[in-house]
């Protein structure tokens, strides 16, 4: 039998490939500038954390300042884990799914601004 008509466990085309990517590629590149705003917005809220802390504040809001100055570490991290999670997935619906979780992961800070007025 010749190569041609050897099919191989697992084995898909190249072209085939790119497409089945295509979701999480797209959900990588909207999410960058998402992430982006979302570290700054971090970096802002850490400087404000500092003089926060040197006026005295109370345990829960000084816990609720360094949650949100952590916040953007926080949706790199999902970004990355929901990115690859969907990457090991073989359908179409599952890299669907894991590709809208990665871009709201991404996008949830600048929501979160326009929402509740920070932005």
């Amino acid at each position: 039998m010749t190569e041609e008509f050897v099919d191989y466990a697992g084995r898909t085309e190249p072209k085939e490939r790119w497409l089945k990517a295509l979701p999480l590629i797209v959900a990588a590149l909207l999410g960058i500038p998402c992430l982006a705003l979302a570290i700054m917005f971090s970096l802002s809220i850490a400087q404000v954390t500092s003089y926060i802390f040197d006026i005295g504040t109370s345990g829960l809001e000084a816990t609720a300042m360094v949650l949100l100055s952590l916040s953007g570490a926080f949706c790199v991290i999902f970004w990355l884990a929901f990115l690859f999670i969907g990457s090991r997935r073989r359908t179409w619906k599952w890299r669907l799914w894991w590709a809208g979780a990665a871009l709201l992961a991404a996008g949830i800070m600048p929501l979160w601004w326009l929402v509740f007025g920070y932005y």
